[in-house]
């Protein structure tokens, strides 16, 4: 199959009929018809069957598009850089990010940044952790950054910034009148926490069991700023990291460190084979001096929420 015929194949596994499919690649309904006719003879197989003028891809098509999926990745990437080249932008950082840093660091690093490189194009996608790898290994982005990333053969993990786990509730709530907090203070409270299918609540979950504490939160979120949310909504507490506290959105809520300390890393993702550009380096290097910014001054507070101007600072950056 050719480039041509996979972008046939898919259009048409994405939209189940041949007329939508010929509709989003400017082509007649026939020739898109004829494309997977021929397609199937070469292939000696049915990619479809069709159920009530549906077309439902078979076994052997969903496998097909699971393998050719990175080859359309690649196609983005060289079609971004085309537009780019057309634009004629002198520089470019396509970023990949999860949820909880796209709000909290990388607005102010991103201004940062742009106030030293005014003529750079910088690109931020906002995608869980898992396709922020993605991302970075494929070629769509030129680093990612996420928290207690998993590692992978084709990526490096270049370490930003360390940081612990802590506790936001409500002011005047029975958490906020602690020094800190244990899992045993949370027992019977309903708490918001990471899942336990990402990095974070794993590690989050093994300190409850060392404290001999059952792990039973309430609501489970995938993006920590959720959990904050969800607090501010006045339902409950919940357990995420500090860089996420100073985003400047949860002014209004008591931080308490959290025992045992839960470590988490803050990491630039990066493909292992492609030495970064210059722009890129200089980014991540603005990224480590504004995390640590961020978790110095939060820390030199005992109660981020009390200290409103500070906070407010932050949100400046």
């Amino acid at each position: 199959m050719n480039l041509r015929q996979l972008e046939i194949f898919s259009a048409v596994m994405r939209f189940r009929t041949t007329v939508a499919a010929a509709q989003e690649l400017s082509m007649s309904q026939p020739a898109v018809s004829n494309a997977i006719k021929h397609i199937e003879s070469q292939l000696g197989f049915r990619l479809f069957e069709r159920v009530s003028n549906r077309l439902v891809p078979t076994e052997e098509a969903k496998i097909l598009l699971e393998e050719a999926e990175p080859l359309f990745m690649h196609q983005q990437a060289v079609n971004q850089r085309a537009n780019d080249l057309k634009a004629g932008r002198i520089g470019r950082i396509r970023i990949a990010a999860t949820s909880e840093l796209s709000e909290s660091i990388l607005p102010g690093a991103m201004k940062r940044f742009l106030e030293a490189h005014p003529s750079v194009h910088l690109s931020l996608d906002t995608r869980p952790l898992s396709s922020v790898l993605d991302a970075a290994e494929t070629g769509l982005a030129d680093v990612g950054f996420g928290m207690e990333a998993h590692d992978r053969h084709a990526l490096d993990l270049v370490p930003i910034a360390p940081m612990t786990t802590v506790c936001v509730c409500q002011a005047g709530s029975a958490l906020a009148a602690l020094p800190f907090v244990t899992p045993s203070d949370l027992r019977d409270q309903k708490l918001i926490a990471p899942q336990t299918s990402n990095g974070i609540g794993v590690l989050i979950a093994e300190a409850f069991a060392k404290a001999a504490t059952p792990y039973s939160p309430t609501v489970e979120v995938r993006f920590l700023n959720v959990a904050a949310r969800l607090v501010q909504e006045g339902w409950g507490s919940a357990l995420l990291d500090e860089l996420s506290v100073t985003s400047g959105r949860y002014s209004d809520l008591e931080v308490r460190p959290f025992q045992p300390t839960v470590r988490l890393m803050l990491s630039a993702i990066l493909p292992r084979k492609r030495m970064p550009s210059r722009l890129t380096a200089s980014f991540i290097a603005i990224m480590r001096k504004e995390a640590q910014a961020r978790l110095d001054l939060l820390r030199s507070h005992s109660s981020p929420a009390s200290e409103g101007a500070e906070r407010r600072d932050l949100r400046a950056r």
